[in-house]
Parts: C-alpha cells; sequence; structure tokens
C-alpha cells in the first residue's frame, strides 16, 4: 500500500512541475524538409501557445487567401502554406559566452 502512495505522489509531482513548463510554438514545413524548429519564444502555458497558433494560422489564411486573388502559382501557395504548428516544451536558449579579449604583455 505505501509504494502506491509514494507512486502517486511522485506522478503528482511531476504533474506540477510539467504544468509550470514553458512552451514554444514549433514548425514544420517542406521548404525546410519538415524538420521541427522552434519558431517563438515562450508562453507560460499551453493554452497561451495554443492561441498563437491560431493567430498564426489566422493570418496564414490570410496571405494565402491574398495569393489566391493575385493569381499566385500553386509552387508558392504550397511553399507557403504547408506549415504545421504545434505546441511543445521550450528549449532554453545557449548561455550567452562573452569572448575573451586576446591579453596583450
Amino acid at each position: 500500500m505505501r509504494d502506491s502512495n509514494w507512486r502517486l505522489t511522485l506522478l503528482a509531482v511531476t504533474a506540477v512541475a510539467l504544468a509550470d513548463e514553458p512552451y514554444a510554438i514549433w514548425t514544420s514545413a517542406a521548404t525546410r524538409g519538415f524538420e521541427w524548429q522552434q519558431s517563438s519564444g515562450a508562453y507560460v502555458s499551453r493554452e497561451a501557445c495554443e492561441q498563437a497558433i491560431e493567430g498564426r494560422r489566422r493570418r496564414l489564411a490570410g496571405a494565402l487567401g491574398f495569393l489566391r486573388r493575385i493569381g499566385a502559382d500553386d509552387i508558392v501557395l504550397h511553399a507557403v502554406g504547408d506549415r504545421v504548428y504545434e505546441c511543445r516544451p521550450a528549449v532554453p536558449a545557449p548561455a550567452q559566452t562573452k569572448p575573451e579579449s586576446p591579453t596583450t604583455p
């Protein structure tokens, strides 16, 4: 019985830790070989990230509508319109190191 309580406690702690994790918008597109790349800063919650994705999709739909109205080629429409967005945990930026200046004797 004690073993199961320990497991539930560990599960609860893990869930709380994941809930505080920042999220970012990740994109994938044919022009990049469908490789996922982080394309935004961190959002405080998954819901905020999802709302930002919806905003991007609305802007993209408007851009595609404009391109269709002006008669853009299908290749251009495909290059612009095949983007995939997803909320995933944010990857912290690498630490900035200040380059050392050479010392003069």
